[in-house]
This record gives C-alpha cells, structure tokens and sequence, in this order.
C-alpha cells in the first residue's frame, strides 16, 4: 500500500513560510528555543547594561549613551542576524518576527492537521 500523504496547510490560519505558529499563537513565549535570538541577546545585553548603571551609579543619560555608541556603526539588523528581511521599506521589523518568536525556528508544517483552521480566502476563479 502507498503512503498516505497530507494535503498543504498553506490556506491555514496557523501557516507561515511553511511554519506551524500554533503553539506559539496559544501559548505565546512558552517556548524559550523559538525566541529570536538576536532580542534574546540584546535583552541580555541591556540587562546587563542595567546592572552595571546600577554598580556604577550611572545617570540615565550615561546609560543612553552608552546603549547608542553600541548600534553606531550598526547598518542593519542584518548585520546581527543572517535572516534578517525587513516586514516593508520603512519598517525594520523583522519579516520572520511572531511577538518575540522567530517563525524560522518553530516546527515545519507537515500538512493539513487536527488544529488546521482556514484563515486564508480564495477566490474561486483562480
């Protein structure tokens, strides 16, 4: 017998870029490995910017300061993330962005499925 195969969940709600965003869209942030690595990181760094203003007593305007002189020669957020695509021109968030989720990380969408809802219309004619 052959094997059973799916259709494509790509007129799903839940589909994006071939990425099943379900169980983010459910439970937003619960998986910690789906978090876009380059807010993680800059997180991190403020964090610890935050610490040291408070070590060193630091204003808040040293504190600006000191985050700005870190992006001063930053270009593009492409420059901190290979898969960077901005959403639109004028707009630098990032394309693959689901709050603070990368949808590249999340599970590959293996077809239509138990959570598959239409979220997309179509016209008949085409």
């Amino acid at each position: 017998m052959g094997k059973l195969k799916l259709f494509p969940g790509c007129n799903c709600r839940y589909y994006f870029f071939g990425r099943c965003i379900y169980e983010e869209f459910l439970n937003p942030g619960f998986q910690l490995m789906w978090k876009c690595r380059v807010l993680a990181g800059l997180e991190k760094d403020y964090d610890g910017l935050i610490h040291q203003a408070d070590v060193f007593d630091l204003s808040i305007s040293q504190v600006e300061s000191i985050w700005e002189k870190r992006f001063k020669n930053l270009d593009s957020w492409g420059d901190l993330c290979a898969s960077y695509i901005p959403r639109k021109p004028g707009d630098d968030r990032c394309l693959y962005l689901y709050g603070n989720a990368c949808i590249l990380e999340m599970s590959t969408c293996q077809g239509v499925c138990s959570v598959f809802r239409p979220g997309k219309e179509k016209d008949i004619e085409s």
